[in-house]
Formats: structure tokens, C-alpha cells, sequence
């Protein structure tokens, strides 16, 4: 039955009917504040798991919205495109995801999409699809999970959000919804994203602020005799660049001279700009159900040789980029060595046996004269590297933007420069092995978190490559313009936002676009209840100065509450993703840990 038609009513508002296929009363129960796809994770443990005992149990989940979409609404317009291939996402956990454990059964979002999708389009396996489509899929896998309950299991919905929590003195957890109360013995709270929160603006602000979500709510005031300011250079910004064009009327056309824009009439003049001015790279065409090669270098066993040789905590730079860099270097020459015809698996030992040598920089040197290539690029791995021109800013950042984009098109088995900058990506486990739990000191701690995983998603988790090729079509139609920073003048006075143009003249900007991720990190952007629990001390923080959401027995944190996804980013690394089947998945397997744990089942160490 196609499902796409009634989840767009969203009746995300309507209580849910308990499910309870037992009785009342069950020995454990079990609360869930926020059911996006990192808590779905957790509920369908739970609910998988807790079939294999015989205690009752009753999981009640908190979420204003219908649960499972989460960030991925059903209502957001379909001109807003995930940047992960269909094929790379799914909610079912197979074996290979929980490291060898047993999973469940289900469709893959690339097969649910044929199954419900197909009718309106032809939809592939590397396809980047809407958004709206993974919040569809995310709402059937809720009702899917539901439907195949255990006899002893009870969920219910309640469709409110949960404005305290208190800790009783029986070790429970008190959850209050308005008027009501809630008693449980296990909580997780997993409310995604750090929340926008305006800051105080002059009453006389000359130049509107705004955020580039939710879409197209976020955009409605602008209009398009409007110059606007686009703040960012990432994802965000280039749904809000979406917005203003092809969700205000404008399509792009594929001509004889490549893409070309073609304007409604209803675009504003638009700038870009970032902090740093420095251009995502774009994601590279990848073949279907692509298994990279193991680390060689960069290791698990390696990172945990680190850290016992380092209990007070790792430098980054010092103890874990060298063995990155190395890593690196092997890909890019293995890729090298087999675009030419010689033994990718020989250069790639080569490269290894030199690093264990100590000379890697002479290995570095020899194999670059002997394939006659380009030494691979410090802008790759070191975040200092690489500094944007303030003169002809505009040409230099189209200049990068192509040539990304022709790596991108010969795509990750053809092009050595993403294969290199990948080993950020396919060592993603490596890197939270470094970063959790405090495995950094904490000056290489901020270094990393305010350096490198920026570094990181410029360098992996940029836009689709036809993102970038719809800018350089957009800056051609004369609808946007690059500016550097330099050149954006702010007045505290009035809030106003202007550019300097290269004529020589300054542009008041009439409105200005948030376009920046929301920092989990930071305390003032944390949620409400996740700053009640700080201020109640149930939690604890990762740093001095609260920042770093941390529950965990180091912080002395409470035994019966978890909280995951982008909220503890910190005190983990890389919470934002929607995960995967196919392959180690740590959003699942940390999901299968903490079932286990609410369940009394073993958890392997």
C-alpha cells in the first residue's frame, strides 16, 4: 500500500493508542524523549531484543511529531536532497552493522523506495533522493517496528514534548508533559540538533536575520528585488540557495555548453560568503555497494595501541595525524599505481613499510617523480594549509569548484585525490576511538573539535556534486555571487549587513541567511531539557565551561539515563548521520548496547 499520501497530512499532533498485545503493568519501563532516527535506532533494539526474554516491558516515547522523521520531515519541499546515496541508508540492522550480532530484517531506503517510490520516478541505488522520502521511510520503519511487537511488549506515543526531568529517590526517572507525570526506570533522550536560538537583535536592525530552516517557511519574507546575504558554504547553504531558485520557479536546463539557469523572475540577488571563505568538495560518483579496503596504517588495533601507551590523553597532531597522513599517502598512490598499471596492494605496502621506517617523507617524494603525479596536497589533512584570496575571490573559488568537480565525475575508484581525502571518511571508527571517552588531552580536544572536524566535513560530507554544478550555473545567470569575508561589513549600531563590491560601492544587504550547522557542542545551544538536566546536575559536561554534553560513568553521569545523537557531540565524535546496513555501523551497535543494558541482557565489552 503506498503510504507517501497520508503521512504528507502529518497528523503528528493526534495521541497514540497504546500497543500492548499483553496487559498493564509491565516489570520494565522504559522513557524515550525525542524518536528521530538515532532514537528509532534504540526503539527497534528494544523492541527486537526484548523478544527474546519473557519480562514485560513498556516503552513510552515522547515526541510532539509522529515519531521516526525526526530532522527529515514528510513536509519539507522535494528541491532539498540528502547528501547520502539511497543504497547507503538504512534502519534495519543486519549482522555485518552490529559486528556480528544478530539483526533484523527489512528493506533498505534505495528498496523502499522501489517499492513505494517507483511509481513516480525511476530511482537508483546511487541516487541523492529528497529528504521527504527518508522521513517517509523513517515513519513506515516506526509503523513496521510496531506492527511486529512482542507478545510481551507495550509502546505507547504520547504526541507531547517533556518540559522537566527529575531524579527520585527510588533511582527512577520522572518525565512531566504539562499537567502530566511520568514514572520510568530507563531513560535515553535523543533530540537531535542543536536548537536555533535567536540572538537579541537592535530594534533598528536595518538587515533581517534569518535561518535557513524549516524550509520554505524560513525564506517566505524575501523577496526578489532583495539582496541577500548567504551565510555558509556547506549543506545548509546550499538548500537555502535551492530555495531561492528552483523552489521560487527556476529550472536549470542541460544545453550544448554544459547546465545553464533559467530564471523565474522571482530570484533575489544573492551573495555567499563564509568565516573562512575556504568551498566544501563535492561527493565523489561511487559504483553500487562499494566495500573500500581495510586500513593498513590508520587501525583500530593502532588507535589502541595509542591510548594505552597515552592514559592521560592523546595529541592529535603529534600521536594520530602522522598515521592519517600516512594512510593517505598509500591510497593516493595505490589509486596512482593502478590508474597506470602497476600493483596497487605493492605501493600501498611500500608506502606502509616506510611510515614504520620513519621515512615517509622520502617515500612521499620518490613515489610522486616515479609516477610523475603531484605530491598529495597538505590541504587535505592539515586545516592550516589553505587560506582563500581576498583579491579575485570570486575567480579562485570557481576555479576550485571545477576542478573538484571533474574528480568528483571520474569518481572514487578513478580519481587518487578522493581517494586519499576518503581515508576521513572510511576510518570514520578510527576517529571516534581517538576522540571518545576523552582520548584527547584537552588543548589537542579543542584543536580537534575547532580545526580538524571542520576540516572534515569540507573534505567528506560536502553537497552533491550537481549542487556545485547548479552554482556555477546560478553564478553565470548573474543570480549569485561569491564574496569573501573581507569584503562583508558589519554595524553593530543598526544590524546592518554590506558588501563590498568590486566597483568600488558597498551594498546594504536587505536580509541576511543563517546557513552555518548549529554547533551541538555549545551550551547555549543546547535544548531546553537538556539544560534543565545540566542545571539540576542529573548531567554532566565534557568541559569546564558546560559545553560537551557527557553521561558516561567517567562523569560520574546517572547509571539509568543515555543520551545519543548530534547532542553529545564532544564527548563523541560524529553523531549526525543516519546509519547503514552492509557494514559496522556504531549508531546501531551503540543502540544494541544500550537495549541491552534497559533490557538486564550481557553486553559484550
Amino acid at each position: 500500500m503506498e503510504l507517501s499520501a497520508d503521512l504528507r497530512l502529518d497528523r503528528s499532533f493526534i495521541e497514540t493508542n497504546p500497543v500492548d498485545k499483553v496487559g498493564p503493568k509491565p516489570a520494565i519501563k522504559i522513557g524515550i524523549v525525542g524518536c528521530g532516527s538515532r532514537g528509532l535506532t534504540v526503539l527497534e533494539r528494544l523492541c527486537a531484543l526484548a523478544g527474546e526474554g519473557e519480562r514485560r516491558v513498556e516503552i513510552i516515547v515522547f515526541d510532539p511529531h509522529r515519531p521516526g522523521p525526526g530532522l527529515h520531515s514528510v513536509e519539507q519541499p522535494e528541491y532539498l536532497m540528502l547528501n547520502t546515496v539511497a543504497s547507503q541508508i538504512s534502519m534495519f540492522p543486519d549482522q555485518a552493522a552490529l559486528g556480528g550480532l544478530r539483526g533484523r530484517q527489512g528493506p533498505n531506503f534505495y528498496e523502499w523506495c522501489l517499492r513505494f517510490k517507483s511509481a513516480e520516478r525511476v530511482v537508483k541505488p546511487n541516487e541523492f533522493l529528497p529528504r521527504s522520502w527518508l522521513g517517509e521511510y523513517l515513519a513506515w520503519t516506526y509503523d513496521e517496528v510496531i506492527r511486529t511487537l512482542p507478545e510481551q511488549v507495550r509502546v505507547i506515543h504520547h504526541a507531547r514534548a517533556v518540559d522537566k526531568v527529575d531524579y527520585t529517590d527510588q533511582g527512577r526517572f520522572e518525565l512531566s508533559t504539562g499537567d502530566k507525570k511520568h514514572r520510568v526506570d530507563w531513560l535515553l533522550i535523543t533530540v537531535g540538533h542543536a536548537e536555533n536560538r535567536p540572538s537579541a537583535a537592535p530594534i533598528t536592525q536595518i538587515t533581517a536575520r534569518l535561518h535557513a530552516y524549516p524550509q520554505p517557511y524560513s525564506l517566505q519574507t524575501i523577496s526578489s528585488t532583495d539582496a541577500v546575504g548567504v551565510e555558509g558554504l556547506g549543506l545548509a547553504a546550499m538548500d537555502v540557495v535551492a530555495g531561492l531558485t528552483v523552489g521560487r520557479g527556476g529550472r536549470f536546463v542541460q544545453g550544448p555548453k554544459g547546465l545553464r539557469y533559467l530564471t523565474s523572475g522571482q530570484e533575489p540577488q544573492v551573495f555567499m560568503y563564509s568565516r573562512n571563505g575556504l568551498p566544501y568538495r563535492t561527493r565523489p560518483d561511487i559504483t553500487s555497494h562499494r566495500v573500500g579496503a581495510p586500513a593498513l596504517i590508520f587501525t583500530l588495533s593502532a588507535v589502541a595501541d595509542l591510548r594505552a601507551r597515552h592514559p592521560d590523553g592523546l595529541d592529535f597532531e603529534a600521536h594520530v595525524l602522522p598515521l592519517l597522513k600516512a594512510e593517505m599517502l598509500a591510497e593516493y598512490f595505490g589509486m596512482v599505481a593502478a590508474l597506470q598499471g602497476d600493483s596497487a596492494l605493492s605501493i600501498k605496502s611500500e608506502v606502509a613499510t616506510a611510515f614504520y621506517l620513519g621515512e615517509i617523507e622520502a617515500k612521499h617524494h620518490e613515489l610522486a617523480e616515479l609516477f610523475e603525479v603531484p605530491l598529495l596536497a597538505d590541504s587535505v589533512y592539515n586545516p592550516r594549509s589553505m587560506a582563500a584570496p581576498v583579491d579575485n575571490y570570486q575567480g579562485w573559488i570557481e576555479a576550485f569548484i571545477r576542478d573538484d568537480l571533474q574528480e568528483s565525475i571520474l569518481d572514487l575508484d578513478h580519481s587518487p585525490i578522493k581517494a586519499a581525502v576518503e581515508v576521513w571518511r572510511s576510518c570514520r571508527e578510527q576517529l571516534r576511538r581517538v576522540v571518545d571517552n576523552r582520548g584527547l588531552t584537552p588543548t589537542s580536544h579543542t584543536i580537534f573539535f575547532n580545526e580538524y572536524a571542520p576540516l572534515v566535513n569540507r573534505m567528506v560530507a560536502g553537497p552533491q556534486k550537481e549542487r556545485h554544478q547548479e552554482l556555477l550555473a546560478l553564478a553565470e545567470a548573474g543570480v549569485i555571487q561569491w564574496v569573501h569575508s573581507a569584503h562583508v561589513i558589519y554595524n553593530a549600531d543598526n544590524g546592518a549587513v554590506s558588501v563590498a563590491l568590486g566597483d568600488g560601492h558597498t551594498l546594504v544587504l536587505d536580509a541576511c541567511v543563517h546557513a552555518h550547522g548549529s554547533d551541538a557542542r555549545k551550551a547555549d545551544g543546547h535544548s531546553a531539557i537538556i539544560r534543565q538536566l545540566h542545571a539540576a546536575g542529573i548531567i554532566h559536561s565534557a568541559a569546564e565551561n558546560g559545553e560537551d554534553v557527557y553521561v558516561d560513568s567517567h562523569g560520574k553521569a546517572q547509571h539509568r539515563l543515555w543520551i545519543t545523537g548530534p547532542i553529545v557531540e564532544g564527548a563523541t565524535y560524529y553523531n549526525h548521520y543516519v546509519p547503514s546496513s552492509g557494514s559496522y555501523s556504531r549508531a546501531f551497535v551503540d543502540a544494541d548496547r544500550i537495549a541491552k543494558q534497559m533490557l538486564g541482557l550481557s553486553v559484550m565489552a
